[in-house]
């Protein structure tokens, strides 16, 4: 019985994490997932959430992703995302600029926003993550060790 994870994520663009941890909860498209150490195989579609991780010693991450895909095999967890920020390196004035810019935009009524609408709700979505990571962030915690 394995003890810990290896967690790696990673977009086109960078690998954003790779470390061992105890534990992750998700959100896939069909419902909440938590996965520790021995977790069956699986692969599973992403929703736009919130990624939370802990370490060996107790400490919590966040991550935002836009997506993806979640795959656990022999107690490596791997997902494959277009978008992902850990809470520090959240810009929160460009997400909360991001929202309002959004709400606005949903808010106007005229004829050219009609067939944007999913367009808009997914961006919305997208910004309200970020927002909702980064103060995930600031008050996150070290656990006591038990």
């Amino acid at each position: 019985m394995a003890n810990q994870l290896n967690l790696k994520i990673v977009t086109p663009e960078r690998i954003v994490c790779q470390m061992p941890i105890v534990k992750l909860m998700a959100t896939a498209t069909d419902g909440e997932l938590g996965i520790l150490p021995d977790h069956e195989s699986i692969v599973t579609a992403l929703a736009v959430d919130a990624v939370k991780f802990e370490t060996a010693n107790h400490e919590e991450h966040f991550l935002s992703v836009i997506g993806g895909i979640l795959e656990v095999e022999n107690n490596n967890v791997t997902i494959l995302t277009d978008i992902a920020e850990l809470d520090e390196e959240i810009d929160l004035v460009r997400a909360n600029q991001a929202k309002e810019k959004l709400e606005a935009l949903k808010a106007q009524t005229n004829i050219e926003n009609l067939g944007k609408d999913r367009e808009l709700d997914l961006a919305l979505l997208r910004a309200i993550t970020r927002i909702k990571v980064h103060e995930l962030g600031k008050v996150k915690k070290t656990k006591p060790k038990q």
